[in-house]
C-alpha cells in the first residue's frame, strides 16, 4: 500500500483511518461516527507545566504555582462524523475547556467536510478541510504587594519575582489560540 499525504496541518494516523471507515461503511446516509476523544491540549500542557514552578518572596516565603495552575477537568475534546452520502461527510465536534484559579481555556466548536472517492480499484483519493473556533488560553494576573518600593500592583504570577517590573511581566502573560486553528489535508492512497 502507498500512501501520500499533502498536509497543511499535522492530521494523526487514526483520524483518517476513523474518518475512511465511517465514510466506507454500510450504514445509510446520515449515520453518525464518533471518530475522536482526547483529554488534554498542546494549550493544556502548556499549562500544567508551570504547576511545578515556584518562587521565594522577600520575606523567604515560598510561593507554589500548584494551585494558580490546578483544575478539577482536563480539556476533553470529541469528535464526530456524520454521513451525507458514501462520498461526502460533515465533521462535528466541541471541546469542554479547562479553569485553573489563574487561567481559562475557552471551549471550542469544531467544523469540518470530508471527502472520499475511489479512483481505481486500488486507488482513492481523500481530501478533509476542519476549523476550530474559540479554544483560546487565557492567563490571569495576581495582585501582589511590593512594599513601600512598589505598593499593590497587578503582575503576572509566573514573573512576580523576577527583575522586570510589575507592568513589565504582564506583557508576558499568555494569550493563546489553539495551535491548529484550520487544517486542510489531502490524502492519496494506491494498494499494490
Amino acid at each position: 500500500m502507498l500512501t501520500l499525504s499533502a498536509v497543511m496541518c499535522p492530521v494523526q494516523a487514526g483520524d483518517w483511518d476513523a474518518m475512511s471507515a465511517a465514510l466506507a461503511m454500510s450504514s445509510p446516509p446520515g449515520a453518525t461516527h464518533l471518530i475522536d476523544i482526547t483529554q488534554g491540549s498542546v494549550l493544556s500542557s502548556q499549562v500544567s507545566a508551570f504547576r511545578g514552578m515556584s518562587f521565594e518572596t522577600a520575606t523567604g516565603q515560598t510561593i507554589r504555582f500548584d494551585d494558580w495552575y490546578r483544575t478539577r477537568w482536563t480539556d476533553l475534546r470529541l469528535a464526530w462524523l456524520s454521513e451525507v452520502n458514501r462520498h461526502w461527510g460533515v465533521i462535528w465536534g466541541f471541546s469542554t475547556g479547562e479553569r485553573g484559579q489563574k487561567y481559562t481555556i475557552d471551549p471550542s466548536l469544531q467544523l469540518g467536510l470530508v471527502y472520499q472517492t475511489a479512483l481505481s480499484s486500488g486507488s482513492s483519493l481523500s481530501w478533509r478541510a476542519v476549523t476550530l473556533l474559540g479554544g483560546k488560553l487565557r492567563e490571569k494576573p495576581c495582585v501582589a504587594n511590593y512594599g513601600d518600593i512598589g505598593g499593590i500592583q497587578q503582575v503576572n504570577c509566573r514573573l512576580a519575582a523576577t527583575e522586570l517590573t510589575p507592568e513589565a511581566t504582564l506583557a508576558y502573560l499568555l494569550h493563546r489560540a489553539p495551535p491548529s486553528s484550520f487544517a486542510l489535508n489531502i490524502k492519496f492512497t494506491h494498494l499494490f
